[in-house]
Parts: structure tokens; C-alpha cells; sequence
């Protein structure tokens, strides 16, 4: 967990997760271009995880897991905090190259009731893509 930062993560579909803000992934073509169009084990540019800045409001994020069904294609998930400082759960798309907007986890915060601890509560703690567009995620709730 990172507090007061975001996460830095990810590029093609090969995983290096790194603390540091505000809140980054590589990109699997390195800005924009085909993902078939980097030299094979290039790094992308980093660039920020977006829609995570937007629902991060209490200033914990972490990137738990990562998965690609193909190359430019795959997903993550991880949680961030909300502005009552309980965790939920999110998860990012990646297709054809480019990362979609981080959502929160559809409904997933109507069952987390944050009855605990504020540093406890929802994430996803797994993401799995047998193909690409074919992804699951698995995680935890209070």
C-alpha cells in the first residue's frame, strides 16, 4: 500500500509494478502505437492510470494484480480509497494497446459496509484473462 501516492505499473502485458505517483501505467505501445510496432521486450512510456486520480480520494491506491489474454490486451485490479477512507475495489481494461478508465468495481461498494477498520474493507485481489476480452477478477469484502 502507497499512502499519499498512486501506483506505477504495467506495460504490454508484462507486469513491474512500482510505488510512485501520480498514478501511472506504461503504455503497451508506448504512447499510443500499435503494440505490434515496439520492438519485442521494449518498455512503454509511463502514463497515468486513467480515472484512478478521480476516484482515489483518501490517498491509499495499490495495483494487485495483472493479467493479458494477448498482447495490448488484458486487465488489473487493485483498490484505492474512498473519501470516508475505506477501501474499494477497481479494475482497468486494456485493449488493442491502450488502457480504458479505471472503474470501481460494479456494485461492489453496496456490499462492502466498511464495518471495520478504515484501512480495511473491498479489493480485487486477483485478475485472470484466459483471452483477450475474457478477464475475471476476484477479491474481498467486509
Amino acid at each position: 500500500m502507497i499512502r499519499g501516492r498512486r501506483v506505477l505499473v504495467l506495460l504490454a502485458c508484462a507486469a513491474v509494478v512500482w510505488g510512485g505517483g501520480p498514478g501511472a501505467v506504461a503504455s503497451a505501445a508506448g504512447g499510443g502505437a500499435d503494440p505490434a510496432a515496439r520492438a519485442a521486450g521494449s518498455w512503454g512510456r509511463a502514463i497515468e492510470v486513467p480515472g484512478l486520480a478521480a476516484l482515489d480520494e483518501g490517498g491509499y491506491v495499490s495495483l494487485t494484480s495483472l493479467s493479458c489474454g494477448a498482447a495490448g490486451n488484458g486487465a488489473a485490479g487493485g483498490y484505492y480509497t474512498d473519501v470516508h477512507g475505506y477501501l474499494q475495489g477497481f479494475v482497468v481494461s486494456m485493449r488493442r494497446g491502450r488502457w480504458d478508465r479505471a472503474i470501481e468495481v460494479p456494485g461492489l461498494a453496496a456490499l462492502n459496509n466498511g464495518a471495520y477498520a478504515a484501512d480495511d474493507g473491498a479489493y480485487v485481489s486477483s485478475v485472470s484473462c484466459a483471452a483477450a476480452g475474457n478477464c475475471a477478477a476476484v477479491g474481498h469484502y467486509l
